[in-house]
């Protein structure tokens, strides 16, 4: 019945297919089978062939494109797919290890007419956990339903506990999904957590509706640096580098994930309130040391809009060249159930740039920008100052509704340096201002005396995508203050 319906669909399906590739490759230079093939580990495959109602069986190399109409896809973990292979009314399987460096294309009739791509990034499974970094962190967390670490330690939550994260799909094989996620607050007491229902319209989950409810923590901070680090710096120095909040509500939004291209849309219903400052943290040193008040804000009851737009290259890493995009929007509606005239409005926006100037050297650079209305409550405007902003000034030294921040750092790798350790040379610049205006970068120029400038070096050891450990010296430019020295858990960025 399958392989009928599959007859009846194909010239409907197969015209869809013709138009994802060169249709000046279906013409002399193609084979037709009409039964099964397998091509061997030791065979390169160039011409085109099209399989009719037959398997295929994939050991070696593929550098053109198969078309398989009818029958199943099976990729094993020798296979190297460096042109596409289009599967019409069957499933594809890939084993873990196999290269994919072209695509492969399923058009599949089992839940309906499903079309999927499979791109190298996600040719393991076959799955996509629909993920962003946020480029301070360089790990992708789950976009539509975030999983936390399990622990997080800081100022207001005190232990963050969050043992239970659980995701139902049936084993990836539905295109529906709900998570769950549970933890407990040891300062205040109380549970928080996330429940998700998603659905994905495209079968690699390419495109996903979704809704979620939840009581969690929330901040504008997660540039600075990862929160596992945030944690550590909590237990071991009672030091925190993060202002943040509870925000308790439901969320209903969209996701569309293009390889390297991911956006995201959601409408927000929620209540935002302060977490108190637990100020009996205890910290194996400095436990003297007063914690760092809350900014001021009361607890408001909002709606808003959300839009994320990210972007990095295929090569994109800490000591490669590449290039990676993040732009964030959010529009508040509504406060207190009172239609604001004037929608308050919030842009920050990140890209980072690295070249490998030389073998084993590589300058890294990042530039931050961000934007927002006059009436930005003051616990959401945009601060500078202190690790992972301008290193060696103050924690949010400068406050206001706009700021400009750019941090470059020359690296000279292990494998330049011919030792066990790497060297860093950084520089940190930026500044906040208040404008009325949502876009004024005249202050920038205009107000250069007030910009917070430092210089240092770092040392530390790699594993090629993250940092060890390493060591920062820094000192402020343009004031006499004091060399900073801090240990570092990832890149300064």
């Amino acid at each position: 019945m399958k392989f009928i319906i599959t007859i009846l669909t194909t010239n409907l399906v197969f015209g869809f297919s013709l138009s994802l590739s060169d249709s000046s490759k279906f013409t002399t230079n193609e084979i037709r089978f009409y039964s099964d093939v397998t091509i061997d580990s030791s065979e390169i495959i160039t011409k085109n062939i099209r399989i009719l109602g037959g398997g295929l069986t994939v050991y070696g190399t593929v550098e053109s494109q198969i078309t398989v109409i009818g029958g199943d896809v099976h990729i094993f973990s020798s296979a190297v797919i460096n042109g596409k292979i289009v599967a019409i009314g069957g499933d594809v399987q890939t084993d873990g290890g196999a290269q994919i460096n072209g695509k492969i294309v399923e058009a599949s009739l089992d839940q309906g007419l499903i079309y999927r791509e499979t791109f190298t990034d996600s040719a393991e499974s076959g799955k996509k956990n629909f993920g962003i970094s946020t480029f301070s962190q360089r790990t992708s967390d789950g976009w539509v339903h975030p999983q936390p670490d399990v622990f997080e330690y800081n100022r207001n939550e005190g232990l963050r506990f969050v043992p239970l994260n659980w995701n139902w799909d049936h084993g990836d094989e539905s295109l529906i999904r709900l998570s769950f996620s549970l933890g407990y607050r040891f300062s205040s007491g109380e549970f928080i957590g996330r429940t998700t229902l998603e659905s994905s319209l495209l079968k690699n989950r390419s495109a996903t509706l979704f809704a979620s409810g939840f009581k969690t923590v929330r901040t504008d901070d997660e540039f600075r640096l990862p929160e596992k680090e945030n944690s550590w710096a909590g237990f071991l120095g009672r030091q925190d580098f993060y202002d943040r909040w509870d925000e308790t509500g439901f969320e209903a939004g969209f996701g569309f994930d293009f390889s390297y291209l991911k956006v995201k849309g959601k409408f927000v219903r929620a209540t935002q309130s302060e977490i108190p400052v637990d100020q009996d943290l205890w910290s194996f040193t400095n436990e003297s040391n007063a914690l760092r008040n809350n900014p001021f804000m009361d607890s408001t009851n909002v709606e808003y809009l959300e839009g994320v737009a990210a972007f990095r290259t295929a090569s994109y890493s800490p000591l490669k060249t590449g290039l990676a995009i993040l732009s964030e929007v959010e529009m508040t509606l509504k406060k207190n159930d009172s239609t604001l005239a004037d929608p308050s409005l919030r842009l920050i926006h990140i890209a980072m740039a690295n070249w490998e100037v030389s073998e084993g050297v590589v300058l890294r650079n990042r530039l931050i920008l961000g934007m927002g209305s006059e009436s930005l409550p003051i616990y959401r405007q945009f601060g500078i100052g202190g690790l992972g902003s301008v290193s060696a000034q103050g924690y949010k030294s400068q406050v206001g509704n706009h700021m400009a921040q750019m941090n470059t750092e020359l690296v000279f790798t292990e494998e330049f340096t011919d030792t066990w350790f790497m060297v860093k040379l950084f520089y940190d610049g930026g500044m906040a201002y208040n404008s009325p205006d949502l876009v004024d970068m005249k202050p920038i120029s205009e107000q250069y005396n007030t910009l917070l400038q430092s210089g240092g070096i770092g040392f530390g050891w790699d594993d090629g995508d993250g940092l060890k450990m390493g060591f920062n010296f820094a000192k402020p430019l343009g004031n006499d203050g004091p060399i900073e020295s801090t240990v570092r858990l990832n890149f300064n960025f």
